[in-house]
């Protein structure tokens, strides 16, 4: 039995070039770009993919001593206009030769199937095209132009582009061939991050200016984004007699899971944004250098297996330039491997940081000095809880007071008492700022020295937090535990007992801070 239409032309045809087969006065724009499905890329006779032609930031000065990149895609012609002169050719004797072939594999009617009759492109595109007709598909093969674009058309926001050299024709790619995807994985990411920070720098709700945007304000942005969606996400009712083949909801993602997400393209977002313009550039260079260190300590600190490659990219085999030095120099050589010199990359860095406004000490203490030139630095004692009143004794000599009372600590440990603690990135685990401390909290697995001197009002926190009853960190009862094992152990750091020692030290505190309150006056 001869086949029919529908089953010759059910598989693509091809693959031809595009300069051969297309035609050349055919170069859509606009809104109205050809489109290909199951993208393939080639290289010197291998498959690659995005994370690997489009691996440069800064392209390479010297482009001939790289292979051109080729891409293969699956196109429906819709119109034989299309299709050059030689394309109707070549399809034409394809499309006759399937039909002399399933007649011999069929050997029913392969005489009259073969030489009888001949099929035309032309009884495929009438005129008048009903509904359902059927149209031919092609593997077409092009020359990788310029650079892929994803996320970053205006006319596309949503969709991948990809340029061929013949006619600088662009394509929009609908779907990537299994085969490659994996090999496209990091590109993607990384522009979906770029156009997750876009969409928070545009949200009235946070206020960003450019060069200030941190990593904490884009986790947050992100996990308020997908809650947003979760509560609107539409509930599919499947029949009383069936399994739902929907998820009534969208899954939790949780804090340290975004923070990974950004730790594994801290380093190419940096060097993106750095070697754009400065007044494009949305991200505090500063402090993405800060998160970049702690993604080094990270990425270095024993980690269950799940979460073994925390940090990581999907080829990232090797540790980066910063993981063994958070140093600007050290950050300059991880962005090397995205194209230019670390020497460039430093000082890229060093002029961003100059142009931008100073951590948030620093403009306070500006703020400090400009109130008034002549008048000397002072800074107070700190203000502690009002419940500490007065000693209803009078209190000893100095002499006296002096052998009891351990010796006042510099101000850079205080100074650690009035910051929040933060946990490792992805971790439940605290590490005392203070240096040549190497006590640390781990939330998931509190030690019976953790919870010794707590009172014994908060005995039923520290079950509840040992038993992993909270939903994450927000949880109320966490926050509050996490802060007073913290304030436990600074009173450690100051040598005297939590519960007993602690009027007196305020005192004899507040009046040593005092009599070296003036440190010196502007310059």
């Amino acid at each position: 039995m001869a086949p029919t239409i529908k089953e010759l032309v059910q598989d693509a045809f091809g693959p031809y070039p595009d300069y051969l087969i297309l035609n050349p006065g055919w170069c859509p724009k606009g809104t109205k770009l050809p489109q290909l499905r199951r993208l393939i890329l080639e290289q010197d006779g291998q498959w690659i993919g995005l994370d690997t032609s489009e691996r440069w930031v800064v392209a390479p000065t010297q482009t001939a001593s790289f292979s051109p990149v080729f891409f293969y895609g699956v196109l429906l012609i819709e119109k034989l206009a299309w299709l050059s002169e030689a394309g109707k050719i070549f399809l034409t004797e394809e499309l006759n030769e399937r039909d002399t072939n399933w007649g011999q594999r069929t050997t029913q009617n392969s005489r009259k199937s073969s030489q009888f009759r001949s099929l035309k492109l032309t009884g495929l595109y009438p005129p008048a095209p009903a509904p359902g007709t059927n149209k031919i598909k092609v593997w077409i093969r092009c020359e990788k132009h310029s650079p892929a674009m994803f996320m970053t058309e205006t006319t596309y926001p949503r969709s991948l582009l990809l340029n061929s050299k013949d006619r600088k024709r662009s394509y929009e790619i609908l779907t990537i061939d299994r085969a490659v995807y994996d090999l496209c994985r990091n590109f993607l990411e990384r522009y979906r991050l770029v156009g997750l920070i876009k969409e928070i720098m545009g949200n009235p709700d946070y206020h960003l200016e450019p060069n200030s945007a941190e990593v904490d304000v884009l986790v947050d942005g992100y996990l308020n984004k997908h809650k947003h969606e979760a509560l609107s996400h539409a509930v599919i009712f499947a029949d009383h007699d069936k399994p739902p083949t929907t998820k009534l909801r969208l899954r939790h993602v949780s804090h340290a899971e975004v923070r990974s997400h950004f730790a594994k393209h801290s380093g190419w977002l940096l060097a993106l944004y750095l070697s754009g313009p400065r007044k494009d550039c949305p991200i505090d260079v500063r402090a993405w250098c800060e998160f970049i260190s702690k993604v080094r300590v990270a990425k270095m600190a024993p980690k269950p297996p799940p979460s073994q490659n925390w940090g990581q990219t999907y080829d990232d085999d090797e540790l980066w330039a910063s993981d063994t030095d958070g140093s600007n120099a050290a950050i300059a050589k991880t962005l090397q491997k995205f194209g230019g010199t670390a020497a460039k990359w430093e000082h890229k860095l060093a002029r961003r940081m100059r142009k931008e406004s100073p951590p948030p000490r620093e403009r306070r203490a500006k703020r400090t000095r400009d109130d008034d030139d002549d008048e000397p630095v002072i800074y107070y004692p700190p203000t502690f809880d009002s419940d500490f009143s007065e000693p209803s004794t009078p209190g000893c000599s100095d002499s006296e007071y002096d052998s009891d009372v351990p010796s006042v600590p510099l101000p850079g440990i205080l100074s650690h008492m009035y910051n929040p603690p933060t946990l490792r990135p992805g971790r439940f685990i605290w590490d005392c700022p203070i240096s040549n401390c190497t006590h640390s909290i781990d939330l998931l697995n509190l030690r019976p020295q953790d919870t010794a001197d707590l009172p014994s009002y908060a005995s039923y926190t520290a079950v509840y937090v040992k038993e992993k009853q909270y939903g994450s960190l927000a949880d109320e009862q966490v926050q509050w535990l996490l802060c007073h094992l913290v304030s436990l152990h600074y009173w450690r750091h100051l040598r005297i007992e939590p519960n007993r020692q602690k009027k007196e030290f305020i005192t004899e505190l507040a009046k040593r801070w005092t009599a070296n309150s003036v440190v010196g006056s502007r310059d």
